[in-house]
C-alpha cells in the first residue's frame, strides 16, 4: 500500500515480489499498485509478461494474468509478439488473455494457433477463439473437425456454441458417428442448430448413453422455442405425441428424476407435449422445486385427466410439496370429483398444502366449504391466512348467506386483524352499508381496508364515507381514500381530490395528484398549477405529470422551468415529460443539460435527445462525448453514436 506513492519504475520489483507472496490480500494489493500505475512503459510491460514463465509460483503467475487482463488493449501488442516463444505453456496463457481481454485483432494469431505443435495451445486457441466470437474463425475451427483429436474437438464444437453462427449440418453430423463426441454435438446443435437438425435430434432420443439421449432432447427443445408455432407443431410436436408409451420416452422421463434443473424444465415441457401419463408422478416430484412447479404444474395440465388418478392415488402416500402440488393440479383443472380431498387437505399438516386446499377450496366452491376455510384465517402461517382470505371471498359468490354469518362473526370480534378480513370480504359482498361503518373503526388498519374495498363498491353509502376518510388522522388512510375515488371515478370526484391536495402528508397529495392524472379533467389543472410553487421532491414530479396529462402541450412551460431545479430526481423528470411532446425543448436547454452537474442528469438527457431525433442527434451526441468527464456516461453516449452512424 505504501508503494502506490512510488514511481512505477522503483517500485516495479518489489510489486512483484508482493505479486508473488503466500497471502493472496498482499498479491490483490500488489496487483492493485500496478493497475494504479497506468500506462506502463513498454519494459514494464515485458516484465510482467515475463512473470508467466513462473511455473514453481501460481499464485505470481495468477496475478500476472490478472494485471495484463485488466490492463486489456494496451498490452496486447506486447503480448502477441510471443505467440511464438519456445515456451508451449507461454504461449497457453497468452492465449487465454487474449482471449478475456476479447480482443478481434488478435484473430488471426489465434488462427494460426490452431496448428500449434503443442495440445494445450491448440486447445486454448480454439476455446478463446470461441471467447472471443468473432465469425471469421467459423472457417477454420470447422476445418479442425475433419481430423485432429478428440479433446480438440470438444473445445472446437464448445467455440462454436460460443460463437453462435448456424455451420452447415453435414459437417456436424458425421461426428455423432464418435461415441464420446455425441454429447458435445448435441449441446452445439443446441444454440446453433435449426430445423434441418429437428430429425437428426428425433433420432437421437434413441440414444443408449444416457447423457447423449437427454442433451439431444434438450437440443430438440432449444431448436423449438425458435421456430414459428406452425413448425414446432408439424416438425416436432406430432412426432413427440406417437413417443408415447415407448421405451424411448420411458427413458426420458425417467431423467426427471436427476439434478439439473434446466435439463428438468426443458424435459417437462417435452413430457407435456408427448402426453405420456407415465410421467405423471415424476412430474409431481420435480415439482418440489419452487423454480420448476409452474413448469411441471402446465406439463400436468397438457397431459390432462389421465394423470388425476394415479395423483389421486398417490395423495396418502405423498411429501407434503408433492400433496400441495396435487391441489393445485385439482384447483387449476377444475376436477369436481375430490371435494372431499380438498376439505380434508385444510387441516394438513403442511401449511402449503393448507393454502393450496383454500385457493383450491375458493375456486371450486363445494358445498358447505366455507365455515372450513374460514376456520384458516386464524392459522399460524400468514401466507395460509392470506390464501384463506381469497378463498373467502371467491365463496361469497356461490354461499352468500354463509359468508355473510362469517363475516357478521368477524365484525364482532375485538382482534383488528379479524375486523380487517371482515372489511376485505364486505368489499366481496358489496356490502356499502357495512363498509360505511369500518371507516370509522378505532383501528387504522381496519378503516384502510374498509377504504379500499368501498372503491369497488356500487353502494349509495361509498362516495360520502370516502370523502369522509380523506380526512382521517392516520395519512394511510387518507392515501386510500384517494386511490379510491381516483379508482371510482365521475365528476364527483374532483372537488374531493382537489381538496386532497392541499393535504400535510406529501404521500396523500401525491396520490391524489395521480388520480387527477387518471381522471383527466382539465378543470383540475387551476389547483395543480397552484400547488406547482411550493411542492417538492415526489409531489412536484406527481404535479408536472399531471399538469402535462391535464394541459397538454399549452401547459408546459413549468416543465421546462423544472429542467433548472436543484433536484436532479425533478430535472429527470421533466426530461422524460417534455421527450413525450416533440424536440422543441432540445436546443434551449442543450447546454444547461449537457453541463448538468449530475451525471444522471447528463444520462437522460444523451438518451433523450438520441431517441427523438436519432441520427440528426449525433452533433449533441459529439459535443457530450467530448465534455463527458464520467466513465459510464461516457460509455453510453459511444454505444449511441455507434448504434446511430
Amino acid at each position: 500500500m505504501a508503494l502506490r506513492g512510488c514511481p512505477f519504475p522503483e517500485a516495479m520489483e518489489l510489486l512483484f515480489r508482493a505479486m508473488a507472496d503466500d497471502s493472496w490480500r498482499v498479491r490483490k494489493e500488489a496487483v492493485s499498485v500496478v493497475l494504479q500505475a497506468q500506462p506502463l512503459s513498454a519494459g514494464a510491460l515485458e516484465a510482467l509478461i515475463d512473470l508467466l514463465r513462473a511455473s514453481d509460483n501460481a499464485g505470481l503467475r495468477n496475478s500476472a494474468v490478472e494485471s495484463l487482463e485488466r490492463i486489456g488493449e494496451p498490452a496486447v501488442e506486447k503480448l502477441c509478439a510471443h505467440l511464438e516463444d519456445p515456451d508451449h505453456d507461454l504461449r497457453k496463457f497468452i492465449i487465454d488473455i487474449l482471449g478475456n481481454i476479447r480482443c478481434a485483432a488478435c484473430v488471426p494469431l489465434l488462427v494460426r494457433a490452431l496448428d500449434d505443435e503443442d495440445m494445450n495451445v491448440r486447445v486454448a486457441a480454439a476455446e478463446n477463439l470461441g471467447k472471443i466470437g468473432d465469425r471469421s474463425a467459423l472457417p477454420h475451427l470447422l476445418k479442425v473437425l475433419d481430423g485432429g483429436e478428440i479433446w480438440f474437438k470438444f473445445t472446437v464444437l464448445d467455440a462454436l456454441s460460443s460463437i453462435g453462427i448456424p455451420v452447415p449440418l453435414a459437417k456436424l453430423e458425421p461426428l455423432l458417428q464418435e461415441g464420446l463426441l455425441r454429447r458435445a454435438t448435441y449441446d452445439c446443435l443446441a444454440v446453433i442448430g435449426d430445423a434441418k437438425c429437428v430429425p437428426l435430434l428425433l433420432q437421437g432420443m434413441h440414444e443408449k448413453a444416457k447423457n447423449a439421449r437427454d442433451a439431444a432432447a434438450v437440443a430438440l427443445m432449444r431448436i423449438r422455442g425458435r421456430l414459428p408455432v406452425q413448425e414446432r407443431e408439424t416438425l416436432i410436436d406430432l412426432q413427440l405425441r406417437e413417443l408415447a408409451g415407448t421405451l424411448a420416452a420411458k427413458k426420458l422421463i425417467d431423467s426427471l428424476h436427476g439434478e439439473d434443473p434446466v435439463l428438468i424444465a426443458l424435459l417437462a415441457q417435452l413430457c407435456g407435449i408427448m402426453r405420456d401419463e407415465r410421467a405423471a408422478l415424476p412430474l409431481v416430484r420435480a415439482a418440489r422445486a419452487e423454480r420448476l412447479r409452474a413448469g411441471c404444474l402446465e406439463a400436468l395440465r397438457c397431459i390432462g385427466e389421465p394423470v388425476l388418478p394415479l395423483l389421486l392415488e398417490h395423495f396418502p402416500v405423498a411429501g407434503s410439496n408433492e400433496r400441495a402440488v396435487i391441489v393445485q393440479l385439482i384447483a387449476e383443472t377444475e376436477h369436481h370429483g375430490s371435494d372431499e380431498l380438498l376439505l380434508s387437505a385444510l387441516e394438513d399438516e403442511g401449511a402449503e398444502v393448507r393454502r393450496c386446499a383454500a385457493l383450491a377450496v375458493g375456486r371450486l366452491a363445494p358445498a358447505g366449504a366455507a365455515p372450513r376455510v374460514a376456520a384458516l384465517l386464524d392459522d399460524d402461517d400468514p401466507q395460509v391466512r392470506e390464501g384463506a382470505l381469497d378463498a373467502v371471498q371467491r365463496l361469497a359468490a356461490a354461499d352468500r348467506d354463509g359468508v355473510c354469518a362469517i363475516c357478521s362473526k368477524l365484525l364482532r370480534s375485538r382482534d383488528e386483524r379479524k375486523r380487517r378480513d371482515a372489511a376485505v370480504i364486505l368489499g366481496a359482498l358489496s356490502d356499502g352499508e357495512r363498509l360505511a361503518l369500518l371507516v370509522k373503526d378505532e383501528d387504522a388498519t381496519v378503516r384502510r381496508a374498509a377504504v379500499a374495498s368501498l372503491a369497488r363498491v356500487e353502494s349509495p353509502q361509498a362516495p360520502a364515507a370516502l370523502v369522509l376518510s380523506l380526512s382521517d388522522e392516520e395519512p394511510e388512510v387518507r392515501i386510500a381514500a384517494a386511490q379510491a375515488l381516483a379508482e371510482r371515478g365521475g365528476r364527483d370526484v374532483l372537488a374531493p381530490l382537489c381538496l386532497a391536495l392541499n393535504d400535510p402528508d406529501p404521500w396523500v397529495q401525491t396520490a391524489a395528484l395521480k388520480g387527477l392524472a387518471g381522471l383527466g379533467d382539465a378543470e383540475a389543472l387551476p389547483g395543480v398549477m397552484a400547488l406547482l410553487d411550493k411542492a417538492q421532491g415526489q409531489v412536484l414530479i406527481a404535479a408536472l405529470n399531471t399538469v402535462a396529462v391535464l394541459g397538454g402541450a399549452k401547459a408546459l412551460a413549468p416543465v421546462q422551468k423544472a429542467l433548472s431545479h436543484s433536484d436532479e430526481e425533478v430535472v429527470e423528470a421533466a426530461i422524460g415529460i417534455l421527450s413525450g411532446f416533440g424536440t422543441e425543448w432540445i436546443g434551449e436547454h442543450r447546454e444547461e443539460l449537457l453541463g448538468h452537474p449530475h451525471w444522471m442528469v447528463r444520462r437522460s438527457f444523451v438518451r433523450a435527445v438520441a431517441q427523438l431525433k436519432g441520427a440528426e442527434s449525433l452533433a449533441v451526441l459529439d459535443q457530450a462525448l467530448a465534455r463527458e468527464s464520467d466513465p459510464l456516461v461516457k460509455s453510453e453516449i459511444a454505444e449511441l453514436i455507434d448504434r446511430l452512424r
